[in-house]
């Protein structure tokens, strides 16, 4: 056999190897592999933020579970350590790995990479420093197999071009993993200060005094509204969950206070919802969240001109929704409001009713928007024209359609509005807000509040002021500080108002206001403040810092 013969029998990955491009190439293969899923879904036609979303939404579960198992996390990483020190110490022996192995070690350092890239675009666009175990987790995984598969870094006693870069590249990664590593190290060891719990008593412990049930009712999406519904959402069968309080045969209560809740865009989920839906049905009001279609694709005109400034939009889909919402607020008018309500609702409420003219209206996100389109709804029926509570949480752009506009003369005296957002909000910009908040400057400055959530990155969990804090999957202490301490104040002050009840009336509105009652949040396990909330009023004219929404 001569050798032209014997060439041609070496496998190609074996030629690969021999001109150094093989475990480069494993490498490539192992970092594609981590990003094919928001590449392909990107490439099938999805927008960015829908192809990275399944990979956001993992990432979140990753995180929190991280938070809540510190000591198993721990011992995991602890373990993966000794085994690098077993694998090295084999190696200092003169026994080298096998080629198979180091070429796993050098897929996984691939794909570790390429979710290293994934974590750090999310954290640069949504959560902004708040999770410390995550890139820890990659670090230590990361640290582990470059130990591995490459040794002790050093630089070769020989001068190769080639060597010199590799060994290089070996000695950046292990640093790179150790930086990775390093600001969850007092996080493990449990040397950083914990963020106040919960509070155990009052505003923002848990929901109460009342037990609660809920009752789930379809409504007939109109016609024009389905005809355009994306395939996301055809399983979705649109629906009022209603929770009722279960009150006391003996209570001398005669009627409880409605609230209407509006999700984000693409939430339509109750589950996302059910802590805030507690602390508001547990105070003793009707809980009404209302799903609509987010996905929905209306015909607009090639010469459509898209409008959207002053915290408010021209889209058509506005008005589609604005139908959705029509047909939704007819049937919680039909099914637990007029006197021949329905069975299920009579056999939580008995003797006792819902009135309307005391409501509390809130949303998330464009549901926070939508709480626009829910008082122009309730204006229209008369709802709300003794007490009304309006809660905006992170809103994105209301509808600007003249139609859609609610009629603002019918505002009661006893109006308070919070818009709230975090600081860090990466999803909705704070012009919205601004905006919102001078929608309502008929009414007293010290009833409107913009109100911003302050991030504080100072021991561990890090409490970090994102979009989505108002939902179940990143309920955390800023929430429960910020936030549901808040929404059972809002609570209270309305079911106070329906009852006549003065003394509570005036201690929720204590905690209403611009005082130290609404902006403490409590301190660090070291004593140290956690940072206040942040309160504007009339943040538009008043505050430089929001000069620029006014163009």
């Amino acid at each position: 056999m001569d050798m032209d013969e014997e060439n041609t029998t070496v496998p190609v990955w074996e030629k690969l190897y021999l001109h150094g491009i093989f475990f480069p190439l494993v490498f490539v293969l192992g970092f594609l592999l981590s990003v094919f899923e928001p590449i392909y879904l990107f490439l099938s036609g999805k927008e960015i933020s829908d192809a990275i979303w399944p990979y956001a939404y993992r990432t979140l579960q990753w995180t929190m579970s991280l938070r809540e198992s510190i000591f198993v996390f721990t011992l995991m990483m602890s373990a993966l350590l000794f085994l690098t020190f077993l694998v090295l110490q084999r190696q200092l022996k003169g026994n080298e790995n096998k080629r198979w192995a180091n070429a796993i070690g050098v897929l996984l350092i691939g794909f570790i990479a390429g979710f290293i890239g994934l974590f750090f675009a999310l954290d640069q666009f949504y959560l902004r420093g708040a999770f410390l175990l995550l890139p820890t987790l990659y670090g230590f995984l990361l640290l582990s197999i470059l130990l591995m598969v490459g040794g002790f870094p050093h630089l070769p006693k020989e001068g190769k071009p080639l060597l010199i870069v590799k060994h290089t590249m070996h000695i950046a990664g292990v640093f790179f993993a150790a930086w990775l590593v390093m600001p969850g190290i007092p996080a493990m060891i449990g040397m950083a200060p914990s963020p106040p719990p919960a509070p155990l008593i009052g505003y923002g412990a848990d929901p109460g005094p009342f037990d609660t049930s809920l009752s789930i009712h379809p409504y007939p999406v109109p016609q024009e509204v389905e005809d355009i519904r994306d395939d996301r959402e055809k399983n979705i069968e649109f629906s009022v969950y209603l929770t009722l309080p279960h009150l006391p045969e003996d209570s001398q209560i005669q009627t409880i206070p409605l609230a209407i809740l509006t999700h984000g865009w693409g939430y339509p989920t109750y589950e996302e919802y059910t802590d805030w839906i507690a602390h508001l049905s547990a105070k003793g009001m009707a809980v009404a969240f209302v799903q609509y279609p987010s996905h929905i694709n209306p015909e607009v005109p090639d010469d459509f001109d898209d409008i959207d400034q002053f915290g408010a939009s021209n889209w058509p889909h506005h008005q589609y929704r604005a139908l959705a919402f029509a047909a939704a607020f007819d049937e919680l008018e039909r099914v637990a409001l007029q006197e021949n309500r329905t069975v299920e609702i009579d056999a939580v409420l008995g003797n006792h009713t819902i009135d309307p003219s005391h409501l509390w209206l809130g949303g998330h996100s464009l549901g926070g928007a939508y709480v626009f389109l829910s008082l122009y709804e309730s204006m229209e029926r008369q709802w709300g024209n003794e007490t009304l509570f309006l809660d905006f949480e992170s809103p994105w752009t209301r509808p600007s359609h003249l139609e859609l506009q609610p009629n603002m003369s019918r505002l009661p005296d006893s109006t308070m509005v919070h818009i709230a957002q975090g600081i860090d909000d990466m999803s909705v910009d704070s012009c919205y807000s601004v905006h919102h908040q001078a929608m309502f400057s008929m009414l007293p400055q010290e009833h409107v509040l913009f109100i911003e959530l302050q991030s504080d990155l100072y021991g561990f969990p890090r409490l970090v002021g994102s979009h989505y804090l108002p939902t179940d999957s990143v309920h955390d202490t800023l929430a429960d500080w910020g936030i549901y301490r808040r929404i059972d104040a809002q609570a209270d002050w309305v079911v106070a108002r329906s009852r006549g009840d003065v003394i509570t009336e005036s201690w929720a509105y204590e905690h209403l206001i611009n005082s130290p009652l609404l902006t403490t949040m409590g301190q660090w396990s070291d004593g140290t403040d956690v940072l206040p909330l942040l309160i504007h009023h009339e943040a538009l004219l008043l505050n430089d810092d929001f000069a620029r929404c006014k163009n």
